[in-house]
């Protein structure tokens, strides 16, 4: 649920749902007329807006207009040592592959024995 809701605001939040809305409403309201071909060509040209997507669209405009903060790209060495002490960093190498145990599976025959035994005979029948 948390990874949809990340997904909507990054795909544009709560505006993107009002959009989606908005598409269906003129969907159906264009498609009453002129069919559901030429409603849908309609809906997403972006040549007939409805008054819900003008709206959309003006809430959007003050969300691109507001700067931006710059990005600090320039980390100094100093932060990253306090960030990471690198006396505390250890790296093991993996293990050879002579020190891994093999790898075992069960034996066939045990599951054949289950597959060709014959299967269990219904109760008698009393009347």
């Amino acid at each position: 649920m948390l990874v949809l809701l990340g997904c909507l605001q990054l795909a544009g939040g709560p505006y993107s749902l009002m959009q989606v809305y908005a598409w269906v409403g003129m969907l159906v309201t264009y498609s009453q007329n002129d069919g559901i071909i030429q409603a849908t060509k309609d809906t997403f040209s972006g040549e007939k807006p409805c008054k819900l997507c003008c709206k959309i669209e003006a809430a959007r405009e003050p969300a691109k207009d507001q700067p931006v903060a710059p990005i600090s790209t320039s980390v100094s060495v100093k932060q990253l040592q306090e960030m990471i002490p690198a006396g505390q960093i250890t790296a093991l190498s993996p293990p050879s592959p002579r020190e891994l145990s093999p790898i075992t599976f069960p034996r066939g025959h045990l599951f054949h024995d289950a597959i060709s035994a014959s299967p269990p005979t219904p109760p008698p029948r009393v009347g």
